[in-house]
């Protein structure tokens, strides 16, 4: 994620929250946003989920969800 961030400047505004599935399974970050699996990324723009990512780290899967999230 950090090329990709690193490609466009304009994705250097989406804030980055990482939460470790592991330690954190069972608390309400992951429960509340239905996390049910690792490698799950959740996009947000104004408070609103506007997309999700299931067990896909490639560039190809999340940068149209970057993308998404700077448009006006």
């Amino acid at each position: 994620m950090s090329a990709l961030i690193d490609s466009n400047p304009a994705y250097q505004a989406v804030t980055i929250m990482k939460v470790d599935w592991d330690t954190f399974k069972n608390e309400s970050i992951v429960t509340e946003l239905e996390v049910r699996r690792r490698s799950t990324l959740v996009m947000f723009k104004n408070g609103e989920e506007i997309e999700r990512v299931i067990a896909q780290t490639s560039a190809e899967a999340i940068e149209p969800m970057f993308a998404k999230a700077v448009a006006s």
